[in-house]
């Protein structure tokens, strides 16, 4: 692979994506920085293909940015293009191999296309085990880290590179303002069958606070229903109907296809009564 030819282009959104960056820059790869939040999209946003064109590129590799037109248009162009991602999105799955096993983090990937050892990672400064804690934490987050036989000090130093990673994505008084809010969303949990379900009407995002939560206070895997009204999202977390929900609704995967969630930002709306449905459905099924 001829770095000077290759580009990576990322949204640098999440404490994964950031790191990708830190070592791209290592790498002295050249790079496509997108402004993207969550739900980035190589067709949406900005000319991608433009850029690529520009800097005479060859070979791209897109990290989490699922766009069909443009990447179609840059194989046109003769550009090689590398998908980097372990998601389901609607309508496209990149979730698994082409033998159908699922895929590691991106993270992970990005490490093993380029080699990095960890005496690379030694040798730029980075703690190998937090680097790639980082890859496996957002694969299956904290539950992965202890399947990999990460103690609960090095989980907690984890969480702590992670959040070191994001701190410039992140304003403290709008931090301190979701924890708050997470917190009393929390507290009203309401419990069905499994699943703990909490609604929230805040203009902002909780999910991951509220997934902290779990980890602070329970310890372990959870199944939740997470409403989040404001933002117009759904989440269903650490549960076996992930992949139904998908199948049934559309929207997205994450976390080992066992949380699913989906946006309503179109005609289609997924309601709490449409989960309930759904999952009560695939019970009945599995139970007869």
């Amino acid at each position: 692979m001829t770095l000077k030819k290759t580009v990576l282009i990322i949204p640098p959104n999440d404490a994964e994506a950031v790191m990708i960056q830190k070592i791209a820059e290592k790498l002295q790869l050249p790079i496509i920085v997108s402004k993207q939040s969550h739900g980035a999209s190589l067709d949406k946003g900005h000319d991608y293909v433009a850029d690529v064109k520009a800097g005479g590129y060859t070979q791209v590799i897109v990290v989490e940015m699922p766009g069909v037109k443009a990447e179609a248009k840059l194989c046109k162009l003769g550009v090689k293009v590398s998908i980097i991602d372990h998601h389901h999105y609607t309508g496209l799955s990149r979730a698994h191999d082409a033998r159908g096993k699922l895929l590691p983090s991106s993270l992970e990937q990005f490490l093993k296309m380029f080699k990095v050892t960890d005496a690379r990672l030694k040798g730029w400064g980075f703690v190998p085990r937090l680097v790639r804690g980082i890859g496996i934490q957002d694969r299956g987050y904290v539950w992965s880290l202890q399947d990999e036989g990460y103690s609960t000090s090095e989980i907690k130093k984890v969480m702590e590179f992670h959040d070191r990673l994001i701190a410039h994505l992140r304003n403290p008084a709008s931090d301190a303002r979701k924890d708050r809010l997470a917190m009393d969303a929390w507290k009203r949990k309401k419990k069905w069958r499994e699943f703990w379900i909490i609604s929230t009407r805040a203009d902002v995002q909780l999910r991951p606070k509220l997934s902290r939560i779990v980890v602070e206070e329970i310890g372990q895997p959870t199944s939740m229903i997470i409403v989040e009204h404001g933002r117009g999202l759904i989440y269903v977390q650490e549960s076996p109907y992930a992949l139904h929900l998908f199948e049934r609704f559309g929207g997205f995967t994450f976390g080992l296809d066992r949380n699913w969630g989906y946006r309503n930002d179109g005609k289609n709306k997924v309601t709490l009564q449409d989960v309930k449905r759904a999952i009560e459905t695939v019970h009945h099924k599995r139970g007869s």
